[in-house]
């Protein structure tokens, strides 16, 4: 066994002893999430009872599902000390992110987050860098449960962490193609399910990627499935190739003749101008996982769940509705006749027939209905919904369900807006998520995006422009004369953006600023301009063509006047 395999082999030890620990610590959390999930999909269980509900009523479902906004945060950033190239800067950063958020399949990954949030306490993002999505590279988002999110026991804060860990589910085909894993070690992965005593009867596996900070402060990543090291990379961030084992420069801009060997390289040669200078490269010094909490809460590291809030009003309409069930089963009505009565089975749509003997009357035959009275019931499992309701903070008008009186759809979703003020609180941390999240994506792209990054982005009229992102762009110098790049920018989103609203709303909006008068005189083809521009910012349907057609009634006057 060689040196390498050595470390390796004592790492491998290492994390796998700390992972058990805070797998076992945590596990108390998984419980609870699992828990809650099953409460959310409308189990029947009763706590502290082995006899299920008979029936269930999912109010959880309904009011989780009456908080998930489909709202993409629009990023927002600001260098810390102003300056002409630190303004370009931010306009790059902000450029940047949002490219990327519509690139990438954020609207689905937002539906899952929003559910993780609300149903389990909070969720989790990951990032990194892939160079074989396209030529030079690009960031992956990822939206995970906070189920394979294992923190390292006791510390709340994942920026005060030392080591944590993710925990996916994956094949041995993806091992063999993305770590280079011989067919025959594959024995040594850890299987995904307890009941799997032979990794090589099943083809999942479950793999721990981990994430802790070195000596030097530097982020590692080292990566194992039960035996089986997958990754042991103690400078997560930075890059690897040649360099020169004398001065450690890379091998094409090394003059030592050493010859070279694979390892970390650390500088960089830059060409600006007429100007040439070696510094160091970007390397984020940040785990690239972003934690999302649905509500505050200073000794955990996830926010409490709404499905625990509510759980005990789950469990008492549960039981109710089993009660109303129970009575309407029992319920039935008996029919009272003479002894020697006569009935008849027909083909009929009533099953019996009684046929009255000479001279009888249907008075001489009754009935005994014995229907419960279940409306103190159903007062009761409303009076429940309407708690649990309440302390969520889930209103008739955020649930669209007051529908007594008649109203315009502009004061209908001002109706909407005030009455979701009491969730302002969830909405803020979850900005704060992606303020977070988009500071990750520039990192990424400041340490790894060599080449420019081309961008475009509407300015106020409409019009279209080219733009770019280079990261070189973020070289700065000290007072000494060596050069660093800059990653001074404070990250938030905007609120004032489309992103906030429904489009709806803004287009509603638009017009009423329109027929205002606060653009103008709507009967001037430069404010219909205007207008036209404003809806098209906003996505209006065929917006654009009108803005096209205006722009031409303007050109046409002017040269009218001419």
């Amino acid at each position: 066994m060689n040196n390498k395999d050595t470390k390796q082999t004592a790492a491998l030890d290492t994390f796998k002893e700390l992972y058990q620990a805070a797998d076992l610590y945590h596990s108390h959390e998984l419980e609870k999430m699992e828990r809650n999930m099953r409460q959310y999909l409308g189990s029947p269980e009763i706590d502290g009872s082995s006899e299920p509900a008979a029936t269930v009523r999912n109010i959880t479902f309904e009011i989780v599902e009456s908080e998930i906004s489909a709202n993409i945060p629009i990023p927002r950033v600001e260098a810390f000390s102003y300056s002409e190239k630190h303004d370009k800067c931010s306009k790059a950063i902000e450029r940047l992110c949002l490219a990327i958020r519509n690139k990438l399949p954020f609207e689905a990954m937002n539906d899952k987050d929003e559910r993780y949030t609300y149903i389990m306490g909070g969720s989790v993002w990951y990032v990194e860098w892939d160079s074989n999505i396209s030529e030079g590279g690009n960031v992956r988002v990822h939206s995970l449960s906070p189920e394979v999110f294992i923190p390292q026991p006791g510390v709340t804060e994942i920026s005060d962490m030392e080591y944590c860990f993710l925990r996916f589910t994956t094949t041995k085909a993806e091992l063999m193609r993305r770590y280079n894993v011989k067919r025959e070690d594959l024995s040594l992965a850890d299987c995904e399910y307890e009941y799997d005593t032979d990794a090589s009867l099943t083809d999942t596996v479950r793999m721990i990627v981990t994430f802790y900070r070195g000596d030097n402060g530097e982020i590692g990543k080292f990566v194992f499935s039960g035996d089986l090291v997958l990754e042991d990379s103690p400078s997560y961030y930075m890059r690897k190739g040649e360099i020169c084992p004398i001065c450690g420069a890379p091998g094409a801009q090394c003059n030592c003749g050493k010859g070279t060997v694979f390892g970390n390289i650390r500088t960089e040669k830059v060409c600006e101008g007429n100007e040439s200078f070696m510094l160091s490269y970007y390397t984020p010094r940040d785990f690239p996982i972003v934690i999302r909490k649905n509500t505050l809460d200073p000794t955990a590291l996830f926010g409490s769940s709404d499905c625990e809030r509510i759980r005990p009003q789950q469990q008492a309409i549960n039981k109710v509705e089993s009660r109303i069930l129970a009575k309407l089963l029992r319920a039935g009505i008996t029919p009272v006749m003479p002894e020697d009565a006569s009935v008849s089975i027909t083909n009929a749509v009533f099953d019996r027939v009684i046929k009255l003997r000479p001279g009888e009357t249907a008075d001489s035959y009754g009935k005994i209905d014995t229907t419960p009275d279940v409306m103190q019931d159903i007062a009761e499992a409303d009076r429940l919904y309407d708690q649990a309701k309440r302390i969520i903070g889930i209103s008739d008008a955020l649930q669209g369900t007051d529908t007594t009186n008649a109203e315009s759809g502009f004061a209908r979703q001002l109706k909407i807006s005030q009455a979701s003020s009491r969730l302002e609180s969830k909405k803020r941390l979850k900005n704060l998520c992606y303020s977070e999240l988009y500071r990750l994506i520039f990192l990424h792209y400041l340490a790894f995006a060599d080449e420019d990054r081309p961008l475009r982005y509407r300015d106020a009229s409409g019009r279209l422009h080219r733009s770019s992102f280079r990261r070189h762009d973020f070289i700065e110098r000290n007072a000494d004369g060596s050069y660093f790049y800059c990653d001074d920018y404070v990250f938030s989103v905007d609120l004032s953006a489309e992103g906030e609203y429904q489009r709806e709303t803004i287009w509603q909006r638009n017009l009423a600023d329109l027929e205002a008068g606060t653009l103008g005189d709507k009967s001037c083809a430069a404010t219909l301009l205007r207008y036209w521009q404003a809806q098209a910012r906003a996505h209006y349907p065929y917006a654009g063509e009108n803005v096209e057609y205006f722009k031409e009634i303007i050109k046409n006057q002017e040269k009218e006047s001419e």
